[in-house]
C-alpha cells in the first residue's frame, strides 16, 4: 500500500496498487455524464449535423476511401439509401451546407490527359484563376470549359469535370465507430457517443492520476485526484467540446481517450508496444498528438533526467518495441493519404475551400503570421464585459486557457519538482508550440479547444506539483466550472453571447 496525505485536510488514506478505486471511478463517470447530458440536452435527441466520421465509416464499410454524400440532396431518395442517410443530409443542409468536406478536381483534357488536383485561386480575378495544381506537383493553365473534353457522363457528351469528395480528418474515430455504424448507419448518434466518451475520458484521467501515486510520482490523495479530474472534465474546454458531437469536437474527444491511454502505457516505459500502438491511434485522430512522443522519448533517453551511456541496449530494445507499431500506423496513414491526394503527408486540408484554404495557400499551414492571434486566443483572451444586456460576450476565437481554467496558474509555481515533470513538460511544449504557428485559432469555439491535445499532461503536472487542493485551489476550480458550464450551455445556442472579431495576424 502507498500511504499518502491529503493536501487539503491532512486525512490519511491509501491507494491500493491493485486497483484505481472502483467507487470513485464510478462516481466520477456518473457526475460527468450527468453534467454533460444536461448541457447537451436537446442535442441528445438526434445525431449532429456534421457527421463526417459516420460518413467515413460508411465508406470504409463499402470498401471506399471517397464519398458521394456531399453530392446528394435530402429530397432525392433512392431505394438503396443507407439507414438515416437522407435525414443526415437534411440536418447538414439545415445547418448551412457541406462544411469542411475536401474534394479533388478530376479534369479530362481534350487530348485525353486526366488531371487530378485543385484550382488554388478559383473564383479570383485575372489569369491566376486558371492555374491548376496537380497532385503530382505540376502547375498547368487550364481554362474551364474550353480546354476540357465533352465525353463524360451517361450520355458520353457531358463536360469532363468531376469532383471526388473525401473526409479530410484523420480516420481513427471512423474506424472506432465501424461497429456502431454497421448497425445504426447514419442514425449513429455522435452526440451521445461523445457524452459517454467524455465520461470515460474523466475516468481515464483519474486512473492516470492514481497511477502516478501508485508508481511514486505523486503524493495526492484519492480526494485530490477526484477534484483534479472534475476540474479537467467540467472546468476546461473539454466540457463544451464533449457535448457537441460534430466532427471537429468529436476528434478532440476521441483524441483525449487514446492520448491518456498512451500516457498510462508510456509511464515508466512499462508497456512500450501498447504505448506505440496508442500513440499511433492518437496521431490518426489528432495529428498534433504525435509530438507527445516526447513523453516516452524523454523517459527512454534521460531516465532520472540524465543521459546514461550504459543503457544503450535498453534504449534499443524498448525503443524498437515502441517504434514498430507506431511506424506501422504511420505507414498505413501515408498509404491512405497517397491513395486519396497523391501525397503521403496530405490529409486533405489543402483541398478544403473557403477562408482557411486561402490562408494556407497564401501563408502556409504554419507560420509566424499566425503567432500573434494564436497566443492571444490560446492563453490570454478574456470576455468582453458590458453594462447592458447581454453583459458578457465571447469572441468566436475563444477564451484563453488562463481564463477558462485559472487552476493552470498553479503550473507556474509548483511546490514539488519531481523528475517526471520534464517528460510531461516536454510533451506539452512539443504538442503546444506548433499549434501556436497553425493557420487556425480553433475558430469557432468557446475556449482554446486545441489545448485538449495536451490537457491531460497539464493536469498530471498539477498533480505532481504538490500544491494543496485547499480553499484557494477549490475556488479556482469552481470558477473554471462556472465559466465552462456557461460555455457548454450557450455555445452554438445563444448567439447573443458571441461576436466575430478579426484578431491580430488574421487574414
Amino acid at each position: 500500500m502507498v500511504v499518502i496525505e491529503s493536501g487539503a485536510n491532512d486525512v490519511s488514506e491509501s491507494v491500493s496498487p491493485r486497483g484505481f478505486g472502483r467507487g470513485p471511478s464510478a462516481l466520477v463517470f456518473a457526475i460527468v455524464v450527468v453534467a454533460y447530458s444536461l448541457c447537451a440536452w436537446d442535442r441528445l435527441l438526434e445525431p449532429s449535423p456534421q457527421f463526417h466520421f459516420v460518413d467515413l465509416a460508411e465508406s470504409f464499410l463499402h470498401g471506399r476511401l471517397d464519398t458521394d454524400t456531399p453530392r446528394e440532396r435530402s429530397q432525392t431518395k433512392k431505394d438503396d439509401d443507407p439507414r438515416g442517410s437522407r435525414e443526415a443530409i437534411a440536418r447538414s443542409e439545415k445547418a448551412g451546407g457541406w462544411n469542411d468536406w475536401a474534394y479533388v478536381r478530376v479534369l479530362t483534357l481534350k487530348d485525353g490527359e486526366v488531371l487530378r488536383g485543385r484550382f488554388p485561386w478559383e473564383g479570383g480575378d485575372g489569369e491566376r484563376r486558371h492555374l491548376f495544381h496537380t497532385d503530382d506537383n505540376r502547375e498547368l493553365k487550364v481554362v474551364v470549359p474550353e480546354d476540357l473534353a465533352r465525353t463524360c457522363g451517361e450520355s458520353g457528351r457531358a463536360l469532363c469535370d468531376e469532383r471526388v469528395y473525401f473526409i479530410s480528418f484523420p480516420p481513427f474515430p471512423a474506424v472506432a465507430l465501424l461497429p456502431v455504424v454497421a448497425v445504426f448507419g447514419y442514425d449513429t448518434n455522435d452526440v451521445l457517443i461523445t457524452v459517454l466518451l467524455g465520461g470515460l475520458n474523466a475516468v481515464l484521467l483519474f486512473w492516470f492520476l492514481q497511477l502516478l501515486v501508485i508508481r511514486g510520482h505523486s503524493k495526492r490523495s484519492t480526494r485530490d485526484n477526484m477534484w483534479l479530474t472534475l476540474a479537467f472534465a467540467l472546468g476546461t474546454v473539454t466540457f463544451f467540446s464533449s457535448v457537441r458531437g460534430e466532427v471537429w469536437f468529436s476528434a478532440l474527444v476521441f483524441g483525449v481517450a487514446v492520448n491518456i491511454g498512451y500516457m498510462m502505457a508510456a509511464l515508466d516505459l512499462k508497456h512500450p508496444i501498447v504505448a506505440g500502438l496508442l500513440l499511433g491511434c492518437a496521431f490518426a485522430t489528432r495529428t498534433p498528438t504525435l509530438f507527445c512522443v516526447a513523453f516516452f522519448a524523454w523517459q527512454l533517453f534521460f531516465p532520472g533526467n540524465r543521459w546514461d551511456r550504459t543503457r544503450i541496449r535498453t534504449i534499443l530494445v524498448t525503443g524498437t518495441k515502441f517504434a514498430v507499431p507506431l511506424i506501422a500506423i504511420l505507414l498505413a496513414l501515408a498509404w491512405y493519404n497517397k491513395a486519396r491526394f497523391g501525397d503521403p503527408g496530405e490529409f486533405g486540408h489543402a483541398y478544403l475551400q473557403g477562408s482557411a484554404y486561402d490562408r494556407v495557400r497564401d501563408h502556409g499551414m504554419f507560420g509566424f503570421t499566425y503567432l500573434n492571434r494564436n497566443l492571444l486566443s490560446g492563453l490570454l483572451a478574456t470576455p468582453r464585459f458590458m453594462s447592458e444586456a447581454p453583459y458578457v460576450m465571447v469572441s468566436n476565437h475563444g477564451l484563453g486557457l488562463f481564463f477558462t481554467t485559472p487552476l493552470f496558474f498553479y503550473l507556474l509555481w509548483p511546490k514539488e519538482k519531481t523528475a517526471l515533470r520534464w517528460p510531461l513538460w516536454a510533451a506539452v511544449m512539443a504538442a503546444a508550440i506548433p499549434g501556436f504557428f497553425y493557420q487556425n485559432t480553433g475558430w469557432v469555439q468557446f475556449g482554446y479547444r486545441f489545448a485538449m491535445d495536451y490537457l491531460p499532461y497539464l493536469f498530471a503536472l498539477i498533480a505532481i506539483g504538490g500544491r494543496p487542493i485547499d480553499k484557494k485551489a477549490l475556488a479556482l476550480i469552481f470558477f473554471g466550472i462556472v465559466v465552462n458550464t456557461f460555455g457548454a450551455i450557450t455555445f452554438g445556442r445563444a448567439a447573443r453571447f458571441y461576436y466575430e472579431t478579426l484578431m491580430p495576424g488574421a487574414t
